[in-house]
């Protein structure tokens, strides 16, 4: 049972919130019950509970059925099929079509292998005869299967998004470049009399949240500056000092899944973070 104790500890924190986490916990219990020839069915029972809680809270019906690309299904009398969830998750409101021809991900691999594992949960959850007193090999096998469909499904959405990054990479590094020259950074001017932007660097581009209307970034990067105290004529007679140094910044960003690579910055949302600066002056300015 190392292996599933393995992948249960990989997908705690892939989890929501602390009541998944705990669902989960005890899920694994159940199965660690070896004396008890219904602890598959009692395994089985609960995860197919867990993967539907994983399913309300990343996908609730009223976001689903929000998308563009929502069609009511007769044969569920309208609501929100599972299938559909599963969709929500990977890709929230962007079109099928954009994640499929543009991001590469084939969306319905990954559902369908989902929806066959919950299938088989189906099955165990049922007391027969053949469900019964499963032996030792089966159960480890199926609980291995199920913990890997899960964990791999949650990649899939995580892969969604990387790749999502990856096309706005290049629109995120001028617009934030655009951002920096053309804001004044109070945080700078606090700091020195003057200051220039030398270099600007976008390191990072998250998904912050997608929906189904809208996707929310965050960019970090840093900014390298040259800080000046005093004129330049100051400075020319020493009176005055020039200091290059660089510090952290963030800037957020939103875009329509109907248009995803076209950004807009939100307002006041860059941010420099000079607080080590101000960390280093008290600290040298303490008497020793």
């Amino acid at each position: 049972m190392q292996t599933v104790l393995a992948l249960a500890e990989k997908l705690m924190p892939r989890l929501a919130n602390d009541f998944q986490r705990k669902l989960l916990t005890a899920t694994i219990q159940s199965i660690l019950d070896a004396p008890n020839p219904l602890r598959l069915n009692n395994f089985s029972s609960s995860f197919r509970e867990l993967f539907r809680h994983v399913l309300v809270e990343l996908a609730p019906d009223h976001e689903v059925t929000a998308t563009s690309w929502f069609v009511p299904d007769e044969r569920n009398d309208g609501r929100v099929t599972r299938a559909q969830k599963v969709n929500y998750v990977v890709h929230a409101g962007l079109d099928p079509v954009y994640v499929e021809d543009e991001l590469g991900i084939d969306v319905s691999a990954e559902r369908k292998a989902l929806l066959k594992t919950i299938d088989q949960l189906n099955k165990f959850t049922h007391v027969n005869e053949d469900s019964f007193g499963s032996s030792p090999e089966d159960v480890e096998r199926q609980a291995c299967a199920v913990c890997e469909a899960l964990q791999s499904f949650l990649d899939c959405a995580d892969e969604a998004r990387k790749l999502l990054c990856g096309r706005v990479e290049e629109q995120v590094n001028d617009d934030v470049v655009s951002e920096v020259i053309s804001e004044t950074i109070l945080t700078l001017d606090e700091i020195a009399s003057h200051h220039c932007i030398d270099e600007v660097y976008v390191h990072q581009i998250e998904v912050t949240s997608m929906d189904h209307a809208k996707i929310h970034f965050t960019a970090y990067g840093s900014v390298g500056v040259e800080l000046q105290w005093g004129s330049n004529s100051d400075v020319r007679r020493d009176d005055g000092v020039v200091v290059r140094d660089s510090y952290p910044l963030t800037c957020n960003f939103t875009s329509k899944v109907g248009s995803p690579e076209e950004l807009d910055v939100v307002v006041d949302s860059m941010c420099v973070d000079t607080s080590a600066w101000w960390d280093n002056y008290y600290d040298e300015g303490e008497p020793s």
